[in-house]
This record gives structure tokens, C-alpha cells and sequence, in this order.
């Protein structure tokens, strides 16, 4: 049995990571800023960054945050950052300091002073618990990675010669938290930050409508630069949310 198993588990998730992926120098300060100093009780993230500052993980299913400045995609002081794309979720993502995210742009994030990890569901503005600490997060990034990652919708996207780019998120048209996603979705690769901003309109429009409403989605117009019109329009012939 090893006399270091958080190192151990370190060992285990950055042998997933992305060898093509060369992450920025770790920058103490930013590390300090966003996570404390050393010797607090996120010192085994802080470790992980050390060793490795952010990564791409398990096909890309999983990106890692580094302690650095830029670019802002992969930068935990750029992408906790307000303004940005957390001023599109209102209050939504108070208290949080998103750490990770999986594929599709769900943040994995610490919520409050004990510094719990939660998944913050960014088409829906909604906040999940999920692990107490985070030794306990990194446990199931390494045994359980299925449980909570796209991994075969990687795979998938390998299969058909979408190999997804570094400060990117998979998009899906219609959104999964529609209906009509259900009948089947295209899904495409987009900038990371375009994408979360599009998901915090659709979610601040859709957490006050009841289920089932009707709703005309305008991708366009959701993604236009500036804080964007109301892009979910009454529509008869549109599906459900």
C-alpha cells in the first residue's frame, strides 16, 4: 500500500491527460489568489496543478484548469472571472469557484468556505452536489470517470474524425435540456466562453418558465457579441423545454 495515496491518485489521472496539451507555466500567485496558500485545505489540488498545470483528461471529456493567467479558457483566474461568461447566469453562480469542466461545459466547482464540490449544470443554471473534498472529486475522476463523464460521446466524436481542440466545448443543437434533444442532437465543437454564454441566456430564460413551454430558440442571436436580446420568443409550433 502506498504511504501516499493522494499522490498516488494524482499519478493515476495524469497519466489520462492529453500529451499534446502543453499547459502554461503554474504561476504561484494566481495559484494563492484562487486557491490559497499552501498548506490549506486544497493543497492535493494545488499539488495536482504543480505537477501538471491543467490538463485535458480521458479523451478530452474532462478539462482541468491551470493556475496561470491566459489564455482565458484554461486560466482558473480568467474563467472565475466577473465580468465574463458568469454575468449571462445572474446570481446563478454565487459562491462559486469552478475549478474543472466536463465536455459539454458543466463547471466542477467548490461552493463556500468547506470548499464542497459541486457540478454546476450550465444549461441549467443549476447547482448538484457531488463530492465533499477535493481528494474525494479526484477518487472519482480516477475509479468512476464514466459515472459523470462523456466518455463515450468522445469516443464517438474520435470515431467520426472530431477531435475536439483545446479551449472548445461540445455544443449541442437542439440543447440537451430540451425535449426535442431527445429525438436526437448534432453536436459541434465551439469556443469554450461563446458556448457558456449562450447556456447562461438559455438558462436564466428557461429556470422562471414552467415545463413545457414553448420556446423559439435563436442561436445567433444568442451568441452575438454584447449582452444579447432575449433569444426565446413564444413559438405554437416549437417543442417543449
Amino acid at each position: 500500500m502506498t504511504s501516499d495515496p493522494v499522490g498516488a491518485l494524482l499519478r493515476r489521472l495524469l497519466d489520462e491527460r492529453d500529451p499534446l496539451f502543453d499547459p502554461p507555466p503554474f504561476d504561484a500567485e494566481v495559484a494563492t489568489a484562487v486557491l490559497g496558500p499552501a498548506g490549506a485545505p486544497l493543497t492535493p489540488h494545488r499539488r495536482l496543478l504543480e505537477l501538471h498545470n491543467g490538463a485535458y483528461l480521458h479523451g478530452h471529456a474532462l478539462h482541468v484548469f491551470g493556475a496561470c493567467r491566459s489564455p482565458a479558457w484554461h486560466s482558473l483566474e480568467a474563467w472565475n472571472a466577473v465580468p465574463g461568461w458568469r454575468d449571462r447566469y445572474g446570481d446563478a453562480t454565487a459562491g462559486l469557484t469552478c475549478f474543472a469542466e466536463d465536455a459539454f461545459g458543466d463547471q466542477f466547482a467548490y461552493l463556500g468556505e468547506a470548499h464542497e464540490v459541486v457540478v454546476f449544470e450550465a444549461e441549467l443554471g443549476r447547482v448538484v452536489p457531488f463530492a465533499p473534498h477535493f481528494v474525494a472529486w479526484l477518487e472519482e475522476m480516477v475509479e468512476r470517470p464514466g459515472a459523470v463523464l462523456p466518455l463515450e460521446v468522445m469516443a464517438q466524436q474520435r470515431a467520426q474524425r472530431q477531435h475536439h481542440q483545446a479551449g472548445t466545448q461540445l455544443f449541442s443543437w437542439p440543447p440537451l435540456s430540451t425535449m426535442e434533444s431527445r429525438e436526437g442532437v448534432s453536436v459541434g465543437h465551439v469556443d469554450a466562453e461563446d458556448a457558456m454564454r449562450f447556456r447562461g441566456q438559455l438558462a436564466r430564460q428557461l429556470r422562471d418558465l414552467p415545463p413545457g413551454t414553448r420556446v423559439r430558440l435563436d442561436l445567433g442571436t444568442a451568441l452575438a457579441e454584447g449582452p444579447p436580446a432575449n433569444p426565446f420568443l413564444p413559438d405554437d409550433d416549437a417543442g417543449g423545454t
